[in-house]
């Protein structure tokens, strides 16, 4: 009798339906994921462990591992960051014996990492499908990344109107600085808040060791602050942090106990001292002077957080260490551009100084001091300081001219570019003539030269800069050909007035070479003929369009009245001696005036004119004369009279 063949036994419900049962027993697996079979269909009972050790050999951690990447929308910090986090809080507290050279501020303080952002409700995203969130961590992780460092935010969930965001502690720095910005026409509120779903868990025990581990760096932070207080001199303005391992303070703390070096607890000091000023300006008025005397450095690289945290320090003491060159110096770069004072007394590199000098002003800019010896004075910085801003020297006029035509030529153009233009394109252009003009807005200027800038509307509708102007028919057009286009440009252009040329040729830097082989525009030299390139640099005053006159009237009355004969003047009864007193007089009043005319230039008539207004005292006319001089016009001064 034929029987059916028996059913092969099943194989576990919510099994990987990738993986194909041939029956046997199964283990199941605490996952809920696929189990390892061998070609009979048997299950490798030792296959996670062999995983496991296959996963982990050369170059893998031991410790606990997250099995995604952190990202956004991908949860919160995997346990692998806590536990870093965790073990090197624990090296803080135990006086920072790891080998981390910069320790941050966010290893001895943690804060917050969860961010309250409000003001999403009120802006145009709000009408996006998702409400607008997606564009948000957008915006914010754009505006907060650096050049060098890109923010991530690693968790986000919305409630009611506000969006909290998860991320690192250092992101979450970045990001609150964004506290007020514009996002999609709303200001946005950032603030820092506890993560929901923490606040509502129970406490674990690796929270409780993350609190303990926070309490003991917040004690290190206490005492460290205690130790830069005990050798801060606030009348010296001197931060003391010479001999720092014969420290009290830190050596009850057992920070140097045999392995803890000065480059372990020095940036865990800056770190804390930085963090005592909001500014840096704060910082620069509360320490201009460190002394790192005695602490046995043979280079800088142990203590490099001190040109991270006083970039602007004045007066520096490495005094009895073992500095023998200058590459000991590297690890701080550019930095310290204000030293003016550097004491390197007791150090190998002494011998030395009288070849270094050089080098090490170069170094510091700004160095006065060296070794409490004066090397230069302000005076030789500041000149020192002007000729590194301008290295290049600027050369005198290069005129080569032929049979004096250049010059000429530019003697004509100037008068008449100020005077008639017309002229001057009757006389020197033709239809091929060819004109443009560019305006450098971003040219150097020196110091001294601060003034305002005048507005540049008239020339900039013009300017064919091609650094600025990347379109190619603007670039066209504004390449002008022919007199009468140069002429339609240039009436647009304001009246100007140059310096003489011939009195005042300091005022211009002209080259001229000549260029052989020109084509004849005639046609009747088949060689050519030569031509000249001339380049002119210099200044000129542009004239207002409507200038102001001498003397304007401010206020005008008429007042009339019926006419009746003037009353004339009685006679004095002493005629010849009232001639003699008014003729005294005058000659008093005309000596006045003659003085006054040697003091200011002016002609005898102005003199006479200021003297009456200033009522004859000739201190009050020379006072006045000197308030309103800019004032007079030309004609009110003696010719070739120093003024």
């Amino acid at each position: 009798m034929l029987q059916r063949a028996p059913i092969a036994p099943r194989g576990p419900r919510n099994s990987s339906p990738s993986v194909r049962s041939r029956g046997g027993i199964q283990k199941r697996n605490k996952a809920g994921g696929p189990v390892r079979v061998d070609r009979d269909g048997d299950l490798v009972m030792d296959a996670i462990a062999a995983g496991d050790k296959r996963r982990s050999g050369k170059g893998r951690l031991e410790g606990p591992t997250s099995s995604r990447g952190a990202g956004r929308g991908r949860g919160g910090p995997s346990r692998g960051a806590n536990f870093g986090a965790v073990k090197t809080q624990q090296a803080i507290a135990r006086g920072l014996e790891t080998r981390q050279a910069n320790i941050l501020e966010s290893r001895i303080t943690t804060g917050s990492t969860t961010l309250q952002i409000d003001g999403l409700s009120s802006s145009k995203a709000a009408s996006n499908p998702d409400g607008g969130v997606e564009s948000l961590l957008a915006f914010l992780e754009r505006k907060a990344s650096g050049p060098n460092r890109n923010v991530k935010i690693k968790k986000s969930h919305k409630k009611g109107d506000s969006v909290f965001v998860t991320a690192s502690s250092e992101d979450i720095a970045e990001i609150q600085k964004l506290d007020g910005f514009t996002f999609a026409g709303a200001t946005l509120g950032i603030q820092a808040r506890d993560s929901p779903s923490s606040a509502s868990r129970p406490e674990k025990s690796g929270d409780k060791r993350k609190d303990e581990v926070s309490s003991n760096a917040m004690e290190i932070k206490e005492r460290l602050k205690g130790v830069l207080a005990a050798r801060y001199n606030s009348d010296l303005k001197l931060l003391n942090l010479s001999a720092l391992a014969q420290d009290p303070g830190l050596r009850e703390m057992g920070v140097f106990n045999g392995t803890t070096t000065t480059s372990k607890i020095f940036p865990a000091l800056m770190v804390v001292c930085g963090g005592l000023f909001k500014t840096r300006q704060e910082k620069q008025d509360a320490i201009v002077s460190v002394t790192l005397a005695d602490n046995d450095l043979a280079d800088v690289g142990d203590v490099t957080a001190l040109a991270q945290t006083f970039p602007d320090l004045q007066h520096l003491d490495l005094s009895r260490n073992r500095l023998a060159q200058m590459s000991n110096f590297d690890a701080w770069g550019a930095k310290f551009k204000h030293l003016s004072t550097l004491i390197l007394t007791g150090n190998p590199i002494e011998t030395q100084l009288a070849t270094l000098k050089s080098d090490i002003m170069k170094k510091y800019p700004y160095l006065e001091i060296l070794n409490g010896v004066q090397i230069r004075t302000p005076e030789e910085v500041a000149v020192a300081l002007e000729t590194a801003k301008s290295p290049i020297l600027i050369a005198g006029p290069d005129f080569r001219d032929v049979g004096q035509v250049g010059e000429n030529f530019i003697r004509q153009f100037v008068v008449l570019y100020d005077t008639d233009r017309s002229a001057l394109l009757a006389n020197f252009y033709d239809a091929q003539s060819v004109h443009s003009l560019s305006v450098n807005q971003n040219a150097a200027r020196g110091h001294k030269n601060s003034g305002p800038i005048a507005p540049w509307a008239p020339y900039i509708k013009q300017s064919r800069n091609l650094v600025k102007i990347n379109n190619l028919p603007t670039q066209m057009t504004r390449l002008h050909r022919g007199s009468q286009a140069i002429e339609r440009v240039w009436s647009t252009l304001p009246a100007t007035r140059h310096p003489d040329i011939q009195t005042l040729g300091d005022k211009y830097l002209i080259e001229c070479h000549a260029l052989p082989g020109l084509a004849d525009p005639t046609g009747q030299s088949v060689r050519g003929v030569d031509g000249l390139i001339i380049t002119m640099h210099g200044e000129f005053e542009e004239q207002s369009e409507s200038p102001g006159k001498p003397i304007r009237v401010v206020s005008d009355m008429l007042s009339l009245r019926a006419w009746g004969p003037l009353a004339l003047p009685k006679l004095p009864l002493n005629p010849q001696a009232n001639t003699t007193i008014i003729n005294t007089e005058q000659q008093k009043q005309e000596a006045m005036a003659m003085q006054l005319v040697e003091r200011t230039g002016m002609t005898p008539q102005y003199s006479a004119l200021c003297l009456t207004e200033t009522g004859w005292d000739l201190e009050k006319a020379f006072m006045a004369f000197t308030a309103n001089k800019d004032k007079l016009p030309a004609d009110a001064f003696i010719t070739n009279a120093a003024r």
